[in-house]
């Protein structure tokens, strides 16, 4: 099984290919509880973005609410959990906080990968989409890189093929904490007299954070900084605070791969 997260596309692309690749059903976690999962499959495989450097604090709290019954069915049956993580560069110590987190159940994870994708945070001065040349150059290669992570997975073929880029330990220890407790920040969105009333940011939301109140959205207290809303406007009507002025917007665009075969 495969169970994954995502704003923007990036991850679901993945998450969607590694299930047509390796046979396995896919489980998007805003729809399933993690209380009510059942286990399936042959793998449990978790897909998701990094977050300022580190495992989104959804997805944390999705395995810490995994059933006992559902861990002790992955230990006793020996099914392997493994990471896929999506990336616009490095990952820093997110292997290890996705690690940390299944030791808390009483379980080893077997396999670790990142995929470079196409940026997409824009939330803080400094971060922005990436240029056209590089968003084409991140996307010609994804496809490669996920079949290569769907036949490790396949032979068994265990290991650490991440890009943790410079100064981790930093990154993960000192930056995402303060990502965690500043950087999530409902009362930023605004939208602007450019609205055009249209919804798709609503319907963008992973996790129903959104509603429309008298034509125009609004944004509840349960935002995971995902910035669907934000790159899902047609007119660019949507802004955090004054962060994302000027800035461009990215949403996924590929199909998940899928074969006539299976590996």
């Amino acid at each position: 099984m495969v169970i994954y997260f995502s704003g923007t596309g990036n991850s679901r692309y993945v998450a969607e290919s590694l299930g047509h690749l390796l046979g396995e059903s896919t489980y998007f976690m805003p729809q399933v509880p993690a209380s009510s999962l059942s286990l399936s499959g042959e793998n449990v495989i978790f897909v998701f973005p990094v977050y300022s450097w580190g495992v989104p604090p959804l997805v944390l709290d999705y395995i810490g609410n995994l059933s006992d019954a559902f861990v002790n069915e992955v230990r006793e049956r020996n099914i392997p959990v493994s990471m896929v993580c999506t990336c616009g560069d490095e990952v820093a110590e997110t292997p290890e906080m996705f690690c940390g987190a299944w030791s808390k159940r009483g379980v080893e994870v077997k396999g670790l990968w990142s995929v470079i994708m196409p940026n997409n945070y824009v939330l803080l001065p400094g971060f922005s989409v990436d240029r056209p040349e590089v968003e084409r150059e991140k996307l010609e290669c994804a496809p490669g890189r996920v079949r290569e992570i769907a036949m490790a997975i396949q032979n068994r073929d265990w290991k650490r093929d991440v890009v943790r880029g410079s100064w981790p330990r930093l990154k993960t220890r000192l930056i995402y904490p303060l990502f965690v407790k500043w950087g999530i920040n409902p009362r930023k969105w605004k939208v602007s007299e450019e609205c055009v009333r249209c919804g798709r940011c609503v319907k963008a939301c992973p996790v129903g954070n959104m509603a429309m109140k008298a034509g125009t959205p609004s944004w509840d207290n349960h935002c995971v900084s995902c910035t669907a809303c934000y790159h899902s406007c047609p007119a660019k009507a949507i802004s955090y605070s004054s962060f994302t002025n000027s800035k461009g917007q990215y949403t996924c665009h590929l199909s998940p791969i899928k074969p006539e075969k299976r590996i």
